[in-house]
């Protein structure tokens, strides 16, 4: 293929081609002939010239054949292009944006249940599938702790975190404590970590503590029961539903494609991996066939949003679907249900 036609710029008619092609091509699933086309969408050309520029954006790489006698069906790039002019344009209607609110409003005090209902809202909403990242534990704010008695050696460490996070581990000790002074140095911790994100207690908070207090042995196993504790709190979870929607959609099923799809699906770390991947990008995120950069995904679309407390990103929510997905929906559907999110942890964290 020559690289100039391949390189250069639309023209304006190329662009309308080109968006309605993909507009029409996901819609109905079917290769798109050049005759019915210029019916369908009134464009004021001949069935000639629509096949010359099918042709010239098939030359540059917008759009492909499936077979000699076929219509055109969009590339990776086509969609890319589709994906791009809708960005700056579209818009998320009202009743949508109720059913949102409504869903996650009610999950609001119970932060684990809340990302488990935003994949599956986000499943239902878009009927692919939803994906949730949490935040990692590190970003989250002490709130309370507790230490509980459970025998001779060991202790029961449970953190409360502002945004209704609850971790506990089981510690052991070498020194026996009772209860009552467990609740003293509950109250201690709290009093010290409380405010503190796990990031900072990990950083130097504990250490300063530590040094504060050579003299005081048990404050000094209070420091060192916390730090066992909150040490392995850094791994993010990650929520998946809907997946029974994808193996509904004709292309997805078939040989290659389900393949890729159930290897995204079943080994979580690929799509943790491409999910924190998008994590340092502010906002939506699509990543479209060949864009993820795993050579055993294939015919996949993943569009995402990372969701804040406060001003800083700390998770990524989304959509899976094929790359013949709805665009003009998923795109601001994971665009405003990030900014919910957003407000509903900035709210919480408070």
């Amino acid at each position: 293929m020559d690289e100039k036609i391949n390189n250069k710029p639309l023209n304006e008619r190329e662009c309308a081609v080109l968006s309605a092609l993909v507009y029409e091509y996901i819609i109905t699933g079917k290769p798109v002939g050049s005759r019915s086309f210029v019916q369908k969408y009134s464009f004021s050309i001949s069935p000639a010239t629509m096949r010359n520029t099918m042709y010239d954006l098939e030359c540059m790489g917008y759009l492909k054949q499936p077979h000699t006698s076929a219509g055109r069906v969009p590339t990776d790039k086509g969609y890319r292009f589709y994906v791009d002019s809708l960005l700056d344009t579209y818009e998320f209607i009202m009743n949508e944006k109720v059913k949102v609110k409504e869903e996650l409003l009610k999950k609001e005090v119970q932060l684990d249940k809340m990302f488990s209902s935003v994949s599956r809202m986000l499943s239902l909403v878009s009927a692919y599938a939803g994906v949730v990242l949490t935040p990692k534990p590190d970003f989250t704010v002490v709130k309370h702790i507790e230490l509980i008695h459970l025998n001779n050696d060991e202790i029961l460490f449970i953190l409360v975190t502002r945004t209704g996070i609850v971790f506990n581990k089981r510690i052991s000790v070498s020194t026996r404590i009772n209860q009552d002074e467990l609740y003293k140095l509950s109250n201690f911790l709290t009093a010290e970590l409380s405010g503190y994100s796990l990031f900072e207690i990990k950083q130097d908070i504990l250490e300063k503590l530590r040094s504060s207090y050579t003299q005081d042995f048990k404050i000094d196993m209070a420091v060192d029961i916390a730090e066992l504790a909150i040490t392995d709190e850094g791994e993010s979870e990650l929520f998946i539903d809907g997946v029974e929607n994808l193996l509904h959609i004709p292309e997805m099923i078939e040989a290659n494609r389900l393949k890729g799809l159930l290897h995204l699906i079943e080994e979580k770390r690929v799509l943790r991996d491409i999910m924190e991947g998008t994590l340092t990008r502010e906002g939506i995120s699509t990543l479209i066939g060949e864009e993820i950069d795993d050579s055993d995904v294939s015919g996949c679309s993943i569009v995402t949003s990372t969701y804040k407390i406060g001003n800083k990103k700390v998770g990524v929510l989304g959509i899976i679907g094929p790359t013949r997905m709805d665009y003009e929906k998923v795109v601001p559907l994971v665009d405003y249900t990030g900014k919910v999110v957003s407000d509903l942890l900035t709210k919480m964290s408070k």
